[in-house]
């Protein structure tokens, strides 16, 4: 379980550097929607399969829908919409932060319990979101295109935000159905979205067909980085509690940002490396 785990966050921390080799191909909203048509094609058998246990009723629709529209569409736009902007290393640091938007959120709309150090915690982890961003200290805007890296990091920022929405907005149908389960149906049904926007891209920009790398990249996204990444990291939290299963999201800022490093060329700022150990230090509390 553990391996499998690890093995799912391995897999998401190489999307971003695959995502910058696809979008040298294709636009964002092409492959987000080439991703999630190749990844429901391949999710619709297993769900097929899972008929019998997939008992939503009518009220459960228009919340499914809601959190395919959120958690596979918007989020993704924002999420690789800002990656096309910035650096891979970047959003490798920040996209653990979701750990800290979503106890965040929990704490506002579910009422959950609230600790003195979680609050610690939270304004740690913002504290290390603005370093990555900004650069700095004091704030500024850089010249040379730095102005567009911080609109792609915050464009990011954003999307995670979306991303914690999903997360506690889906907690009651993931209590009542298995997750990889709901996982599998929005993804498949953020098709729904998905092909009309393609389709839009298409028309406006031309169809240009990717190279060799691209295509790799997008099934990469597809495959490695949605299909098995999703089943690996529900298959592993059947046997180990969500807390400590946190403590592989560590994995993702990790080896992100050093394959950035290694295959982007991407530098890293001491004020950044400052913001992402400050993000780690924010997660750790928060999953203790």
């Amino acid at each position: 379980s553990w391996f499998l785990l690890i093995l799912a966050n391995i897999l998401w921390a190489c999307s971003y550097v695959a995502a910058k080799f696809a979008l040298r191909d294709v636009s964002v909203n092409l492959m987000n929607a080439l991703r999630m048509i190749i990844s429901a094609l391949v999710l619709l058998p297993f769900l097929i399969a899972w008929r019998k246990d997939l008992n939503l009723t009518r009220r459960d629709l228009p919340q499914l829908a809601l959190l395919a529209a959120i958690g596979f569409v918007i989020n993704k736009i924002l999420e690789f919409g800002g990656l096309s902007l910035t650096t891979a290393s970047d959003v490798a640091l920040l996209i653990t932060s979701e750990s800290i938007f979503t106890a965040a959120l929990s704490w506002l709309v579910l009422r959950e319990r609230f600790k003195p150090l979680t609050g610690v915690a939270l304004l740690l982890g913002l504290a290390g979101v603005y370093l990555i961003v900004e650069r700095s200290v004091v704030p500024n805007i850089p010249a040379g295109g730095g102005a567009l890296r911080i609109v792609g990091d915050l464009m990011v920022v954003l999307a995670l935000i979306f991303e914690s929405f999903y997360t506690v907005r889906g907690k009651a149908l993931l209590v009542k159905h298995p997750p990889l389960l709901i996982t599998a149906v929005a993804i498949v049904g953020s098709t729904v979205f998905w092909i009309p926007l393609a389709g839009i891209d298409i028309t406006l920009h031309g169809w240009h067909t990717p190279g060799l790398l691209g295509w790799l990249s997008i099934g990469w996204l597809a495959i490695m980085s949605t299909v098995i990444a999703y089943l690996a990291w529900f298959k592993g939290l059947a046997n180990i509690d969500g807390s400590a299963a946190a403590s592989t999201l560590f994995v993702q800022p990790l080896l992100g940002t050093t394959l950035a490093i290694l295959l982007l060329g991407d530098q890293l700022l001491p004020t950044t490396v400052a913001g992402g150990i400050m993000i780690i230090a924010s997660v750790y509390l928060i999953s203790r």
